[in-house]
């Protein structure tokens, strides 16, 4: 059977449809009379629209005629139809490529249109025609409040005992684009870090220390983009390619806080940001693979610097996903990780230091506040840390997990101590959730970590005109995680902490959420202060 006359029909249905201007929907206040002259227009419409159709057939076109297609006409769920309505819009989708495909063939100057047009994309977007030119104004902020049980034993041997506070965990405003089609750019701020400074000599005031709130720089980079071999290079302030956790973005966080490789291995006390530059693109059939190398310079502050001689670290990073299914509703990811620093230093101490501490998955108040349950400070040479990783989605399901050694060699208590060898410290974690919604969550190819999520219905609480309630749902999430640090090696013991953290989060729509965590953390102190820590947090974030 020849399908010419049913695509016709498809595009005629569709074209005088799309041609229409929308119905106008009733009121509530409309009266039954005009309902009813509502309905006789639309059958009337709708006896032309049918008549036009089918006049506009051939008599007969192979072993289908005009008799066959009238009937067809009375019956909507013909699968003939159903298919001949499918073929068309693939028939338009592959023709919207095709000339896509050939603009770019034929070229076009860059910049030639600079006239931008605004949308909504998770944020204000300021783009040109060709998308050469493009503009996102944005942020993020996040409010945090949390209350705590802790053991005497635990809160009388510690830095700052844990205490019941509220704080906005991150404040940040970021800007970021795309200019001449081939540059990537991003610079972000954060408002809330906070330094602890040392009063001037003589002061009215305190004269130890104070701490203040600061602004320090996050994303601060540039991307060239589809260059040959390399695929992308990346000048600037930036994450170093270690960790699945690492390089997920605050914004799509399942936990309020993430594990303590994090704060221990990552970045505590940099933000987990450092000036330097990368290289990186996907690989593999439909990008089913990301890599990437990076030569950093490491820092001690969240400010983006360091003067320290011969301080630099390498970091790679390659993931593959095994198995990838309707658009990530189905998934599995691996991935393996390194890093190589020399001459790990302090910005103004003369000798190689570096501390390995964490806070915990609660926090209140200024950062320099924050309790620390396992902390050490080592002088030594090189570090070598290899981070494994797995992540699977099946429907509402996600699963993932890390594990991490790090190698400090000639690991020593002072900088003028004897090196007692290399100190080799770990972690990981273990993590399930589930939606209980018709929502999962979404993984980045290009990145190769999970994203933003999209509820399948956003929240909403309405009374219409005829004092209705209208409710929207949002997205449902629970979860629950495992999270272990060592720190004990060599008699140069910093403690071992073990975690659960229960959680439920509540995705409003696509850019705003609210998390509610319980955790339960034992503390196996170096010296005196073992004992339980418990904390109940809730989080209030949204992003643009």
């Amino acid at each position: 059977m020849r399908t010419r006359p049913i695509v016709c029909l498809a595009l005629l249905i569709t074209l005088t449809t799309a041609g229409r201007a929308p119905a106008q929907h009733p009121s509530h206040k409309e009266e039954p009379w005009q309902i009813r002259q509502r309905i006789e227009s639309l059958e009337r419409q709708n006896a032309e629209l049918r008549s036009g159709v089918i006049s506009r057939l051939p008599a007969t076109e192979g072993d289908l005629d005009r008799q066959e297609f009238t009937a067809m006409l009375d019956e909507p769920s013909d699968p003939r139809i159903q298919a001949a309505i499918e073929k068309y819009f693939k028939d338009q989708e592959a023709r919207k490529q095709a000339e896509e495909e050939l603009r770019k063939q034929e070229g076009y100057a860059v910049g030639s249109e600079l006239s931008m047009s605004a949308q909504w994309n998770n944020g204000l977007e300021l783009s040109s025609k060709n998308r050469d030119f493009r503009v996102h104004v944005g942020g993020r902020t996040q409010l945090d409040v949390g209350w705590f049980s802790v053991d005497r034993s635990v809160n009388s041997n510690i830095n700052t005992p844990y205490g019941d506070g509220a704080d906005f965990r991150r404040a940040r405003l970021r800007v970021d684009g795309t200019m001449y089609e081939l540059i990537d750019w991003a610079a972000e701020y954060d408002f809330v870090n906070s330094v602890r400074v040392r009063n001037q000599p003589g002061s009215p005031t305190n004269p130890g220390f104070f701490d203040e709130a600061v602004t320090a720089p996050t994303d601060l980079w540039w991307t060239f983009k589809e260059l040959p071999i390399v695929g992308n290079l990346r000048i600037g302030n930036q994450k170093e390619a270690i960790g699945f956790e690492h390089l997920v973005s605050s914004r799509f966080l399942p936990f309020m806080e993430r594990s303590y490789n994090q704060d221990t291995f990552y970045g505590g006390a940099f933000n987990g940001f450092a000036p330097g530059i990368s290289v990186f693109n996907t690989y593999g059939p439909d990008e089913l693979g990301v890599w990437q190398l990076g030569l950093y310079k490491p820092c001690n502050s969240v400010f983006a610097f360091n003067t320290g001689d011969g301080d630099y670290s390498v970091v790679g990073r390659v993931t593959r996903l095994l198995w990838y299914v309707n658009e990530g509703e189905g998934l599995l990811h691996v991935g393996v990780s390194g890093k190589q620093a020399t001459g790990v230093s302090q910005a103004g101490v003369d000798g190689r230091i570096l501390p390995f501490r964490t806070r915990d998955a609660i926090r209140t108040g200024l950062s320099v506040n924050w309790s620390i349950p396992a902390s050490i400070t080592l002088f030594g040479d090189d570090l070598q840390q290899v981070n494994s990783e797995i992540a699977a989605v099946y429907g509402p399901w996600t699963l993932q997990a890390e594990y991490l050694v790090s190698g400090y060699q000639d690991a020593r208590t002072t900088f003028a101590g004897a090196p007692v060898g290399t100190a080799v410290y770990h972690g990981g974690y273990v993590q399930i959730l589930k939606f209980l919604t018709a929502d999962h969550d979404h993984y980045n190819k290009k990145t190769g970590v999970f994203e933003r999520v999209k509820p399948t219905e956003n929240f909403f609480l309405v009374r219409d005109d005829a004092n209705c309630r209208c409710f929207g749902t949002g997205a449902w999430q629970v979860g629950a995680r495992y999270d272990y640090l060592d720190l004990n090696d060599l008699g140069l013991n910093g403690g071992i902490l073990h975690n659960a953290t229960l959680g439920l989060n509540w995705f409003l729509n696509p850019n705003m959420r609210m998390q509610f965590n319980y955790i339960a953390t034992y503390r196996d102190a170096p010296a005196a202060g073992d004992g339980w820590i418990q904390g109940w947090g809730m989080r209030f974030a949204h992003d643009f």
